[in-house]
């Protein structure tokens, strides 16, 4: 009797796997922001799917150069990572704004001021829509979204390629060209909106500022106390004393301190120190609802109200405290 053959087992079949490494993941989310933006006037399901994946993309391109300065900068609280818990992927990462600030502070990499204000926007807005909703001009997120593509482009070019194998880094290369073809696409619709403004704000161009929303300088100011609006994306604000609030936020180191009361129209929505208008470059005292700016201010030291001191006043004190100040001698 010929002997039994033992049971072949079936063939082995190739097992497909997920794996994105961070900076080609990264890649791909931006290829997916480029395809839901580059069309003009997307519709608002590309726009939130627009600012999920490229948050995405900022997280993990940011993260992956804090990576190569070292692996524990990428957790929230470096002093108590551990690699093994790294490797496995549990752990708490540190935000977009913490990764910002550790590259800047600890790899020494350049974020302008504009485009760590632009992710800082984007990050809040991915955090409204993941927990309650947002709700944001379509032109504002495009606007954004347009300007955190050109730096992380510029970002992987400059820091993220030349540590990656060569073969690597040709593929990311040939990527990021079709995706830089798709982002033309995108800023050549934005500036030719741009373009047809600028007729349209060349006689307020002194009270013209950059619009906290979607950062074109089209929010015009100083049209009375009640609704001033971006011409860009149309965002309105009730008040003049809530646009300068916004902006303040956005632009301004210590929001509270830089938004008083304005000495002439007495609105709450004066911007000291902080505000910058289009065509000019030095920053200004500008008041959000009557317009007036102003070269030198000072605070009262009775009232803490802002006003315009005389030439060679020493005394610290506005025209109506000075009165009260002075019946006491």
């Amino acid at each position: 009797m010929p002997e039994k053959m033992p049971k072949q087992e079936p063939a082995p079949q190739p097992t497909s796997e997920v794996n994105y490494p961070p900076v080609e993941n990264g890649v791909d989310y931006l290829d997916s922001v480029a395809d839901h933006l580059r069309f003009g006037q997307p519709s608002p399901r590309n726009l939130k799917y627009a600012v999920l994946h490229l948050q995405a993309a900022a997280e993990l391109l940011l993260k992956a150069r804090l990576q190569q300065e070292h692996w524990s900068l990428v957790v929230k609280d470096p002093g108590a990572a551990k690699r093994d818990r790294f490797e496995a992927g549990d752990f708490d990462s540190c935000t977009t704004t913490g990764a910002i600030a550790r590259l800047k502070d600890i790899a020494g990499v350049t974020v302008d001021d504009k485009s760590a204000k632009s992710l800082a926007i984007l990050s809040k807005w991915r955090n409204a829509l993941q927990h309650y909703g947002l709700k944001a001009p379509a032109p504002a997120v495009e606007t954004r979204a347009a300007q955190v593509l050109d730096f992380l482009l510029e970002f992987i070019h400059g820091e993220l390629l030349p540590a990656l194998p060569g073969a690597k880094a040709s593929a990311v290369e040939e990527d990021l060209v079709a995706i830089g073809m798709k982002v033309r696409q995108i800023k050549t619709f934005i500036d030719t909106r741009q373009k047809r403004l600028d007729a349209e704000l060349r006689d307020v161009t002194n009270r013209t500022v950059e619009c906290p929303f979607c950062g074109s300088f089209a929010l015009v100011v100083g049209q009375g106390p009640l609704s001033p609006s971006c011409r860009f994306c149309h965002t309105a604000w009730n008040e003049a004393t809530f646009a300068a609030a916004a902006y303040a936020e956005v632009f301004s180191p210590d929001a509270e301190a830089a938004l008083q009361t304005c000495p002439t129209c007495s609105n709450l929505a004066l911007v000291v120190d902080w505000a910058r208008v289009l065509h000019a470059t030095e920053l200004k005292h500008l008041c959000f609802a009557c317009g007036e700016a102003f070269d030198h201010l000072a605070q009262c030291h009775g009232c803490l109200d802002m006003y315009v001191p005389s030439p060679n006043e020493d005394v610290h004190l506005c025209k109506d405290c000075l009165p009260a100040r002075l019946e006491k001698f």
